[in-house]
């Protein structure tokens, strides 16, 4: 019997009512946001959108490609569904099953490339994509299962991180899936690895394999072997002043030899008739100079021109330098040391005149009145009392000539000079107005 065409078209709308909104519901469900929904799905979902698969949806790798198959899969998200309700789910519970033919859907290429360093296509062979790469959709840490509250009980004992400091201790290297085949540690570090300085033998020599690349430098002292020494570098053996366990930077040379020539050149104009160390006194900590406990100056240095020529201990002193050298007179014979300049009157003591030896050559008369013994009148000069024009204190050309009183009624400005003085000013006469040489008021 036919139903009504009024109810058949009331159930066909209703039909296609549910379809319609199925439709846009069902694709809501297989996208990977849709996996928040259940909080135990949350440590997978943040680790899948930081990995190299967070454009790939979830469903392209964990169900087969096709509607039909995506459809059927809803039956066992349906049973998942059921025990996120009414159970307690806790993870991992086991892999979830990739098959390879979800994964060629992408890398189709890859199972058959080969590399310098390494060859997929010979690895391809040997087992499923997930025997090495297991966790590529979604490395999730078991504190991050800790922290959501759904670690299944007992995982942690078998994969704790001292579990896996304890493996890696074993096998000296960092757990790998390439250790489920391999013994990484009979294979050569640069098999798999490239160094980030030049080619210095195999690695494990300085780097302990393991999480980190820790460097220990080698207990050999062949250290040319590695490091190049900089320019002007001391050229003996790197072990007297290097040690391994010793970074550059702190390295202390000590001294083993005073015999510093062998490996540094001494400056120009440098001393070289004495050793080193007696100017030296630190030798590899310090090149300040220090002068040796000697009076020997002649030994090291050289007098300069017009240099007194007695012992240089009578005015150099050790600790002093030379330009602040005191000259101390010990004798007043300056004679014997230095010769008196053209003209210079060298009848008496040179202190005499200059009262201030080795301090200032500055002449200070003496007080005594007897020029004579010092100087010689010049031609046609007045008489021999010095004193009566010259004063010690006033310089010769300031001296002012006093002439003898001539009498009351003239002066010997009243007169030429040789009218008195006519045989030179040493003698006078008055002859030449009176009559006696007298020259009396009645002449």
């Amino acid at each position: 019997m036919i139903a009504h065409p009024v109810v058949a078209i009331m159930i066909f709308l209703a039909f296609v009512g549910v379809a319609a909104g199925a439709v846009p519901a069902f694709r809501a469900s297989e996208r990977a946001s849709f996996c928040t929904s259940c909080h135990e799905m949350g440590p997978y979902y943040d680790a899948w959108a930081k990995g190299p698969h967070r454009l790939v949806e979830c469903v392209e790798c964990h169900v087969d490609a096709g509607a039909l198959n995506h459809v059927s899969h809803k039956a066992t998200a349906a049973k998942e569904l059921w025990i996120h309700l009414t159970g307690d789910p806790r993870f991992p519970k086991g892999t979830a099953a990739v098959p390879d033919a979800r994964c060629l859907t992408c890398h189709a290429s890859i199972p058959r490339s080969s590399g310098p360093r390494f060859s997929h296509k010979a690895h391809a062979k040997t087992g499923p994509c997930l025997t090495c790469h297991l966790d590529v959709g979604h490395r999730v840490p078991l504190a991050a299962l800790v922290a959501a509250g759904v670690l299944k009980s007992g995982v942690e004992t078998s994969r704790t991180p001292a579990a896996a400091s304890a493996a890696t201790t074993a096998t000296l290297h960092t757990v790998v899936p390439c250790t489920r085949c391999h013994d990484l540690n009979a294979i050569a570090c640069a098999t798999c690895h490239k160094p980030a300085h030049k080619d210095r033998g195999e690695c494990a020599t300085c780097h302990r394999p393991g999480p980190r690349w820790v460097f220990s430098h080698p207990a050999s002292a062949d250290c040319a072997s590695c490091h190049a020494a900089p320019q002007k570098h001391f050229g003996a053996s790197c072990a007297s002043c290097h040690s391994p366990s010793v970074p550059f930077a702190r390295t202390v040379y000590t001294h083993t030899s005073d015999a510093c020539g062998d490996c540094h050149a001494a400056p120009a104009r440098h001393n070289t008739a004495a050793a080193c160390a007696a100017c030296h006194r630190k030798p590899g900590v310090s090149w300040a100079f220090s002068h040796p406990d000697t009076s020997a100056c002649g030994s090291c240095h050289a007098a300069p021109a017009k240099h007194f020529g007695g012992a240089c201990a009578s005015c150099h002193h050790l600790g002093v330098a030379f330009a602040k050298a005191l000259y101390r007179h010990t004798s007043s014979g300056c004679a014997s040391c230095h010769s008196s300049p053209a003209g210079h009157n060298r009848a008496v003591s040179c202190a005499s005149c200059h009262k201030r030896p080795g301090v200032s050559w500055a002449a200070s008369h003496p007080s005594s009145t007897s020029c004579a013994s010092c100087h010689r009148a010049p031609s046609s000069h007045y008489g021999t009392s010095c004193a009566s024009c010259h004063k010690a204190s006033v310089a010769w050309s300031s001296a002012t000539f006093r002439h003898p009183s001539t009498g009351p009624k003239h002066t010997y400005r009243s007169f030429a000079c040789v009218k008195c003085h006519p045989n030179g000013y040493a003698s006078h006469t008055c002859v030449a107005c009176h009559d006696s040489g007298a020259g009396g008021s009645d002449d």
